[in-house]
């Protein structure tokens, strides 16, 4: 069940202690990384003798590996040293042997989930299309080997309590208490949006609507904030009466909601949608802003129609509810007012306590000794003055966030520019890091993972190997580029180093038992893939092959079986739901296999385009839409249809 986090105590004395926040690659002055990391952190460094630094994945200052005397000893890096490490939505696999050499040494680590895992936002088209099942397993696997997890909304506790039996919710909020609504022009009304690129889908519902309302109301004006590849789609608005600002800060974007007196939040009735949480509604209402938000999870609890702001189902009532505020004048001016009331209580500092209860119950129920290591009081953390790190201080708070300096700017350009398409560009910004911390595995890490030249890559992983051994991640890719190159032995030693740095990471795994069943070695390969599905519970991939074998040998009840438990953690994936589907066709239970061969279906559809370069192939016919309905035909034909 989730824990309800208690206070700490004021006696017994606590140690002091250290929290660690490591999280994805991001801008310190956007909201996710101002909600989910800065306010949270440092709220918890309020606390008397507790100390506090963030980073990201990307921080090479958290990465310095163990001292010789253990992590416990003072001298390791700040991964390994941490009282509390707290791992926010980070799918990363060098995080294992972390959690692992962590464990080894009593130390707390607590997994954040901030958002669904298995049903990305529609823009993230690579994760959407399931063309990394290693990737995708490995946050629910990071959320079971740590020792809590913390969620960012109920609904993602809902849905993900199988992964950790210690877990507790941990909602955002805000830092200053709501300010008394500005006064508003009387001749003119503001309807606005803010937000990201990903939630274009969600814009485009609210769009008929608002032309609708701008169409009757010549006193209406729209103005949207977001990326600039949101400006193409106000096209079908009036561009005389239709603002666009550019994304900036998370300060900029709050002076922004400040101008608006009706805030919108459409949302698709999609899975990722549900489990979000209620900022926006929470910046509406701490603006002074009237919301009038999408009926569903994340703003039902909050949103009490015509008391705190309004709710709609869909694009025609969003019209008709913007009607009733614009008629209604009196009932608009008051709704902001009850609205900053319903979220007083919605402040950081107070909760900091309860976060901080949850890691030392987590702690007590697990045995672990937090505190007790000399040099705790010393702040900012000696190791962490260097000027160069760029790191910030936040007043009366023992709290320094990473991440301002010009090394982690480089590798988050080089980041961004990756995930553009744009390899060359990312790897020379790599290679600038690389010059300026010839000592950190991060720059010629990326490298590896970028580069298109296959020997450049595996002399990068080289190097990435050599100054964190740690690094499974390293071994494994060098791996894949010796495979790709067609040095087979070089590869299994790879693989194997990485199958031996992290166990349960999987994939290597499943990679030396493809290479067996290649070789004809049917038993070995199922030794090699029984292994990771053990190890990796969440990894599809090993857990298919199996499945496959079975199904080659006759086996049809055991591939079903296996199957079907590994629907239970990911019950959307196309893989998975195709060789269900197939083996149902096979043993006629045609109801059953349509079920699944749709679902199949549904995800081709909503994936579109092919594999990407580089990745290894699935199951045959799991990525082929025509096999799919080609099953789907055998089994809407044995039911009749």
């Amino acid at each position: 069940m989730t824990a309800a986090a208690t206070p700490p105590t004021s006696t017994p004395a606590r140690a002091p202690l250290l929290v660690v926040q490591i999280g994805p690659p991001e801008p310190l002055d956007r909201a996710p990384a101002v909600y989910r990391t800065i306010q949270p952190c440092r709220a918890l460094g309020e606390i008397q003798d507790v100390t506090v630094v963030s980073g990201s994945i990307h921080s090479p200052a958290l990465f310095r590996a163990p001292g010789p005397a253990g992590a416990g000893s003072g001298e390791g890096g700040l991964l390994f040293d941490a009282d509390v490490l707290v791992i926010r939505d980070v799918a990363d696999p060098d995080l294992l042997p972390v959690i692992a050499e962590r464990r080894r040494n009593g130390r707390l680590t607590i997994y954040e989930i901030g958002h669904h895992v298995f049903a990305p936002s529609v823009a993230d088209g690579a994760a959407a299309t399931g063309e990394d099942l290693v990737a995708r397993s490995l946050p629910p696997q990071l959320a079971r080997q740590a020792d809590g997890l913390q969620l960012a909304t109920a609904a993602l506790d809902s849905q993900f309590a199988a992964f950790n039996p210690r877990r507790a919710i941990f909602p955002s909020q805000l830092w200053d208490p709501p300010a008394a609504p500005a006064a508003r022009a009387a001749d003119r009304l503001v309807i606005g949006w803010a937000g990201t690129g990903a939630e274009a889908a969600d814009l485009a519902l609210a769009l008929p609507a608002l032309a609708g309302v701008l169409d009757r109301h010549p006193e209406v004006r729209v103005a949207i904030m977001g990326e600039p590849a949101l400006a193409g789609a106000l096209a079908s608005l009036p561009a005389a009466r239709t603002s666009f600002i550019p994304a900036g800060s998370f300060e900029r974007e709050q002076r922004f909601l400040q101008e608006l007196d009706i805030g919108i939040a459409p949302l698709a009735p999609t899975d990722y949608n549900r489990c979000r949480d209620d900022v926006r509604f929470l910046e509406y209402a701490a603006n002074g802003v009237l919301a009038v938000c999408a009926d569903l999870e994340p703003y039902r609890d909050l949103v009490r129609p015509g008391n705190t702001g309004f709710l709609f189902r869909d694009t025609a009532e969003l019209e008709t509810v913007l009607e009733r505020a614009l008629a209604e004048p009196e009932l608009r001016a008051a709704i902001p007012g009850r609205a900053a009331r319903a979220v007083a209580d919605r402040l950081e500092r107070p909760h900091a306590a309860h976060r901080l209860g949850f890691y030392l119950s987590v702690a007590a129920q697990m045995g672990i000794r937090t505190g007790g290591v000399e040099g705790r009081a010393a702040f900012p953390p000696p190791a962490l003055t260097d000027p160069t790190l760029g790191a910030r201080l936040y007043p009366s708070s023992r709290y320094l966030a990473l991440g301002g300096g010009k090394l982690e700017r480089l590798l988050g350009e080089g980041w961004a520019r990756r995930a553009a398409g744009e390899r060359a560009e990312a790897c020379r910004a790599f290679e600038e890091a690389e010059q300026m911390s010839p000592q950190s595995h991060l720059p010629p890490l990326l490298i590896g993972m970028t580069a298109a030249d296959d020997a450049l890559a595996v002399a990068a992983l080289e190097r990435a190997e050599a100054r964190n051994p740690l690094s499974c991640q390293a071994a494994y890719l060098r791996g894949v580029r010796l495979l790709d190159r067609g040095e087979e032995a070089a590869a299994v030693a790879a693989f194997e180093r990485a199958r031996a740095i992290a166990p349960a990471f999987g994939a290597p795994q499943e990679r030396l038992g493809a290479l067996a069943e290649a070789a004809g070695h049917p038993a070995e390969a199922a030794r090699f893939y029984e292994e990771a599905a053990l190890q990796n519970g969440a990894f599809a991939l090993p857990i298919a092959r199996l499945a496959a074998m079975a199904r080659r040998d006759g086996r049809l009840d055991k591939a079903v079986a296996l199957l079907e438990r590994s629907l239970g953690d990911d019950p959307d994936l196309g893989l998975t739901n195709f060789l269900v589907g197939r083996a149902y066709v096979e043993l006629k239970r045609f109801h059953q296999a349509r079920v699944h061969l749709r679902r199949a279906l549904a995800w081709a559809d909503a994936g579109g385009g092919p594999r990407a370069a580089g990745r290894e192939p699935l199951v045959a016919g799991a990525e082929d839409r025509a096999a799919i309905l080609a099953e789907l035909g055998r089994a809407e034909a044995g039911l009749g249809e």
